[in-house]
């Protein structure tokens, strides 16, 4: 199972990504490979924020089945950056409606 977890704390944007899929064999997984894709869409997405100083990114963090991201979003580019962050978590949640359970998003 893979979770998504995503806060907001005061000024800070978290995403975490923990757990793989579990749909099919390593390699065949098609569920694993859209959360990858999605969630390494978000983390260049912030990274390319970060390098035009839209963002400060506190902590990154990629490992095998695990992506934690953590940043603040500077007043004059919240609602962008809010924006890039609801397409990436709608592309989530319709992966948790078309495969509940193998995925979640919390």
């Amino acid at each position: 199972m893979t979770t998504v977890y995503h806060r907001e704390y005061y000024d800070r944007l978290v995403i975490t990504i923990e757990g793989h899929s579990g749909y099919g064999f390593n390699g065949e997984d098609i569920v694993c490979a859209a959360v990858s894709a999605l969630g390494f869409t978000l983390l260049n997405c912030v990274l390319d924020e970060e390098a035009a100083e839209n963002i400060r990114v506190i902590r990154n963090i990629v490992r095998d089945g695990y992506i934690h991201i953590e940043f603040i979003a500077f007043d004059f580019s919240k609602e962008r950056i809010k924006g890039m962050l609801d397409a990436c978590l709608t592309g989530f949640y319709m992966l948790e409606e078309s495969y509940p359970d193998y995925i979640r998003v919390k």
